[in-house]
């Protein structure tokens, strides 16, 4: 990874903590509107958004949610992308209006087969474990050898003191964490902003199991 990585801060939930991601200098905020502790409504991640002042990257995270709900909901609190986790088709991203970030689960290497399908389809491919938002891991071996157009933001059990392997991922743009930044189950700012520092190549390594 010859440049900066893109970050990724996902399940953000009150306004303190998105301050804490922007003025960080993540690229991108993800709120989730799927059933997650991390939840939230429309409404609350409005509120969110429009404390942020900076031109970071707002995303909305979904989960087989109807196509027409997901754009309305886009448009309704101006949301910069759409996080799609659910069961969309190559040609369904086709169709959507809003930017799209796809979700791909990889729970053997056969599975990294299928992201050729979704090439030059969606604006980026995000790779995770066999359950998102749950801090699992998966063999990071399997990306050795894709080939694909379309940007990839690795996800699943990443912390700072992870991220130098990582980080070693060529074929890798960004990092999306959200229980790596966590304690106890909620976004601890201290991790928020190490794993932003320590993924932008600013300062020294600080690890999380302090």
């Amino acid at each position: 990874m010859n440049k900066a990585p893109l970050v990724k801060i996902c399940g953000v939930t009150d306004i303190e903590t998105a301050q804490v991601v922007e003025q960080g200098g993540a690229d991108f905020i993800g709120f989730v509107f799927a059933e997650s502790k991390r939840q939230v409504t429309p409404d609350v991640a409005k509120t969110l958004i429009r404390s942020l002042e900076t031109s970071i990257k707002t995303v909305g995270v979904f989960v087989d949610c109807p196509k027409d709900t997901v754009e309305k909901i886009a448009s309704d609190i101006g949301l910069d992308y759409v996080q799609l986790h659910g069961s969309e088709t190559p040609a369904e991203l086709r169709t959507y209006h809003v930017p799209c970030i796809k979700a791909l689960k990889l729970q053997t290497a056969d599975d990294v087969k299928q992201l050729k399908a979704y090439d030059g389809v969606c604006d980026y491919l995000l790779v995770d474990g066999a359950l998102p938002g749950s801090g699992e891991s998966f063999d990071w071996t399997w990306l050795t050898d894709i080939d694909l157009h379309t940007p990839v933001l690795l996800a699943g059990g990443l912390t700072v003191d992870n991220l130098n392997a990582a980080k070693q991922l060529n074929n890798v743009s960004g990092f999306d964490v959200s229980s790596g930044v966590e304690t106890e189950g909620k976004k601890n700012h201290h991790k928020i902003t190490a794993f932003i520092d320590k993924a932008k190549g600013r300062g020294k390594h600080v690890s999380t199991t302090k």
